[in-house]
């Protein structure tokens, strides 16, 4: 599905979703995560804008890592405590390319808990 919004229109969205969560991030430790973890990611992004070029990834990179945690946690198909990310399941290679060519790949949750384990 594509969608024409503006950023600004898009973080009013998101921004509003705080206080009728969708999915299971309706109430407890879901909620609270999903509405901490829009908010740190908003604040990254808008950070990230800030920021030099050589700064810029990293910023943009936990903001990636916030957003996955608000993802989860609202998701209806993860039962459970399969929501709650342990670590930040995203690798990120690439930083000696253009900011725009750098790859960002997700962690198997089975990889990430048989490397703690």
């Amino acid at each position: 599905m594509h969608m024409e919004i503006d950023p600004v229109s898009a973080w009013e969205r998101l921004r509003a979703s705080r206080s009728k969560r969708p999915g299971r991030a309706t109430a407890g430790a879901r909620a609270k995560t999903y509405s901490t973890a829009l908010e740190q990611a908003q604040q990254m992004f808008r950070a990230a804008q800030e920021v030099g070029p050589q700064t810029r990834p990293l910023l943009v990179f936990y903001g990636l890592s916030q957003a996955g945690r608000a993802i989860a946690a609202s998701a209806v198909d993860l039962k459970g405590e399969s929501w709650n990310l342990v670590s930040h399941g995203i690798k990120a290679s690439g930083f000696d390319k253009d900011f725009a060519d750098i790859e960002l790949r997700t962690t198997p949750r089975e990889a990430l808990a048989a490397s703690y384990g």
